[in-house]
């Protein structure tokens, strides 16, 4: 016989053994629709949204719908943060209905919030916002919790009590599960979008898009938070827990009085896709890794979608103005709507008369295109990208120099001055052949500042994005050159030392990849852990050059110890690689003959990479 407890926890683990029952899938296709206004990010900017609302027609004085045919598109992340997350989904709700008799739409795709306030997770949940939620039903609610933890604790602190959980938290905790006002309408929601050509998408288009494609993809996702929703309900009516957990808190509250496994099992639950990065409304591939190293991942997924590009929010775009990347495939529309919180203004999207433009609510009647997202290695004051910081290392004041204990090349940090900025760089002025006289060997074995300026051009002409402005200069008489010190960068020695692992967004194995095609690329001979640097976001940022672009067929030795492997999109952009435009960015800086080793040992890279692929394609034809 099978204790009741026992009994319970089977039944708690049905949603890991059994398939879920088929949900009511949303319509995830439109074709044919000839107006399009989408926005991102709200976070309860309740005016601002209806600002930027009106400024595209899609509402009148009276707050009604006005848009006819339009089909409005959100990209999530309505709630948290902002005072006015209730009067945000207020609207689109009754907008929803408004639109469908006017033969328009309202599309709410799920952002992680979302995601996050109906699984419990109220990590950012404002005390404006609960209090959106107080009143008498709160009260009641609160009063019947208080009594269930009274009753498990006998001195038990009301004041702590009430400051765990604030005036309106019982009634929105009510009012976003599963069968709530807000929780049930969130999970008839979908988790991504496709109108006409484009697809919409809170976070990006994760491998997981590319592999199941649309339909499959939303379904698995929602399947997995329906399931870890159902796990849960039944855990605390089978366990009756006296306070309710936090979400990250749930495995150690369950383990405290829940028989062995249903810890575990809950754990599991909450590893699923649908709450990790790998998910569309946390992945940020998009928005901000590097293009040669995503560029593969983001093409398979829009061949799978049938799209042609992705709108993305979640990650606040450069100079919180809408943006773009990977030559406009991907729209980065979150510019900060939540002032407080970030700084930015309402903007919209809007596709009418077969092209694209943005509005911004601050700017009426005018409509812009999306910028394109600029190249800015490692943090700098707002505003100040890598085209602007080059010209801003070559005109600043120089206000203090010290020397720097690393190397033969004796490099010096500078500090400058301009416009009312501060930065520091690396200045280089060693430029040496040793005394060699074997002119065979000069070019192989020279120590020289002005490789390093070619390494950044080569960088720039590639789109790689790795090295950081490096610019020529001369200071206090010596020709040399300069390059951005990145505040805050680790190197990998120091990474290694501190038995830190890199915890960002971007794959770390991408990363390296790239390095280690570049340093082949340029036959660097003098890569080390000292120069590879991690930013704070993880980013990989590579230095000194000054030993690069020998004349050497065979590799030199990698920093990684893996195989270098092109992606699709690197591969192109080699192929694209031509003597006149190695001539013009690296010509002042490099012999001819190290830009014909550049091209020869580019051309067997593209014969590797070709060869690898021949099989793949082989198959494909079959």
């Amino acid at each position: 016989m099978i204790p009741p407890m026992r009994r319970g926890l089977i039944f708690i683990l049905l949603p890991l053994l059994v398939a879920q029952p088929a949900l009511a899938d949303p319509v995830l296709r439109h074709e044919g629709v000839e107006r399009i206004v989408a926005f991102a990010d709200v976070h309860g900017a309740y005016p601002e949204l209806v600002s930027v609302l009106r400024e595209t027609g899609i509402l009148d004085d009276s707050l009604r719908w006005r848009g006819g045919a339009t089909h409005l598109v959100s990209l999530g992340d309505l709630l948290d943060r902002g005072a006015g997350s209730r009067q945000v989904l207020d609207l689109l709700m009754r907008l929803e209905t408004e639109a469908r008799a006017a033969g328009g739409a309202v599309h709410v795709v799920l952002g992680n919030h979302e995601v996050m306030n109906v699984a419990g997770d109220l990590r950012y949940v404002s005390a404006e916002e609960y209090a959106a939620f107080a009143g008498a039903g709160d009260d009641a609610l609160r009063e019947a919790a208080w009594q269930r933890a009274l009753a498990a604790d006998a001195a038990a602190s009301r004041a702590e009590f009430d400051a765990a959980q604030p005036p309106g938290y019982f009634a929105h905790r009510q009012a976003f599960s599963p069968a709530g006002r807000y929780g049930a309408w969130l999970l008839a929601r979908p988790f991504l979008l496709v109108i006409n050509d484009t697809a919409f998408v809170h976070g990006g288009l994760p491998p997981l898009v590319a592999e199941l494609g649309l339909e499959p993809a939303d379904r698995a996702l929602r399947a997995q938070l329906a399931g870890y929703l159902d796990a849960w309900n039944d855990l605390e009516k089978t366990l009756a827990l006296p306070r309710p957990p936090g979400f990250q808190q749930r495995p150690e509250a369950v383990a405290a009085i829940a028989p062995p496994g249903a810890a575990d099992a809950l754990r599991t639950l909450q590893d699923a896709t649908v709450f990790t990065p790998a998910s569309p409304t946390w992945f940020r591939g998009q928005s901000l890794c590097n293009v040669l190293a995503e560029a593969d991942n983001l093409e398979a997924a829009l061949a799978k979608l049938g799209a042609a590009r992705v709108v993305v929010g979640h990650t606040v775009a450069p100079g919180r103005r809408v943006s773009s990347r990977f030559d406009g495939r991907v729209v980065m529309l979150d510019t900060g709507m939540l002032k407080q919180a970030y700084g930015g203004s309402p903007a919209a999207l809007v596709y009418e008369s077969g092209g694209w433009s943005v509005a911004y609510a601050e700017r009426p009647g005018e409509r812009s295109q999306p910028l394109r997202a600029p190249r800015a290695i490692g943090a700098r004051p707002a505003g100040l990208d890598d085209d602007a910081l080059e010209s801003w290392l070559g005109q600043a004041d120089v206000i203090a120099i010290e020397k720097l204990d690393a190397g033969i090349t004796r490099p010096q940090r500078v500090t400058l001055r301009k416009d009312g900025i501060e930065l520091r760089a690396v200045f280089k002025a060693l430029s040496t052949d040793f005394g060699i006289t074997d002119q065979r060997k000069v070019l192989d074995l020279s120590d020289r500042y002005e490789f390093e300026v070619a390494a950044y051009r080569l960088d720039r002409l590639l789109g790689l994005d790795l090295v950081p402005v490096t610019v020529p200069r001369t200071i206090e008489g010596r020709k040399g050159v300069l390059q951005f010190w990145i505040d805050d960068a680790m190197n990998l020695r120091q990474m290694l030392e501190r038995k830190l692992e890199p915890a960002g967004w971007c794959d770390v194995s991408d990363q390296y990849n790239l390095m280690n095609v570049f340093d082949v690329l340029i036959h660097n001979t003098d890569r080390t852990q000292e120069n590879a640097l991690f930013t704070r976001d993880w980013m990989l940022v590579l230095i000194d050059h000054s030993r690069a672009f020998a004349t050497r067929r065979e590799n030199p030795r990698l920093l990684y110890l893996t195989e270098p492997r092109l992606t699709a999109a690197f591969a192109a952009r080699l192929q694209a690689l031509d003597r006149p435009a190695l001539e013009a960015a690296l010509g002042p800086w490099l012999h001819r003959r190290q830009i014909d080793a550049i091209l020869k040992r580019r051309d067997r890279l593209l014969d590797e990479y070709r060869a690898r692929s021949a099989p793949a394609r082989l198959a494909v034809g079959q």
